[in-house]
């Protein structure tokens, strides 16, 4: 749920009120892209216990059909192997967002060196990225993108911005005033 974190710490307050429609607006526009929706759940869900359901009948009606006992394992073994398949990719998912929201350049590179380290919890999302970050980023990994660190600006501003140019003169001036 970072994104929907991110969001409400991003959101805008206008005379001490929250702005709803354009939060509502954000979060219509994200939801979308870090969850599923509930109908869409519950009909996967409800295909998945009719198809075991119907293999546990086939299962015990026809014990004496070898061929058809054969298909019966053949197909829980696929079933088996995209389960696995979605559990990695949902992993791969989760690792990568992680990574990109890290400014981290090279995921596949970082996925690829780290993929004994990492460690997954029960709703495969990695507990200890965060860690394998930081200490990358503390080593000076070169796999991060660096934030440019430097003295103040001489007026003291933080974030000097020029000023608006609207003619040749003023852009003149603002050119050479400045060095």
């Amino acid at each position: 749920m970072d994104w929907l974190r991110k969001l409400l710490e991003s959101a805008k307050i206008v005379d001490g009120k929250l702005d709803v429609d354009v939060l509502m607006k954000e979060v219509n526009t994200e939801f979308p892209k870090n969850a599923v929706p509930k109908e869409t759940f519950n009909d996967i869900n409800t295909q998945l216990k009719t198809a075991n359901k119907t293999i546990d009948d086939l299962k015990k009606s026809n014990k004496d059909n070898e061929t058809l006992q054969q298909t019966i394992k053949d197909h829980e073994a696929t079933i088996e192997q995209q389960k696995n398949d979605y559990i990695k990719l949902q992993r791969e998912n989760a690792v990568k967002i992680a990574l990109k929201d890290a400014g981290c350049i090279d995921a596949d590179y970082f996925m690829f060196k780290f993929k004994d380290k990492l460690e997954f919890g029960e709703d495969n999302n990695p507990k200890n990225l965060e860690s394998i970050i930081k200490t990358e980023r503390d080593n000076k990994s070169t796999m991060f993108t660096n934030t440019v660190a430097g003295n103040t600006p001489p007026d003291g501003a933080s974030d000097p911005k020029p000023k608006e140019v609207t003619d040749l003169k003023s852009a003149l001036v603002q050119r050479y005033d400045n060095n």
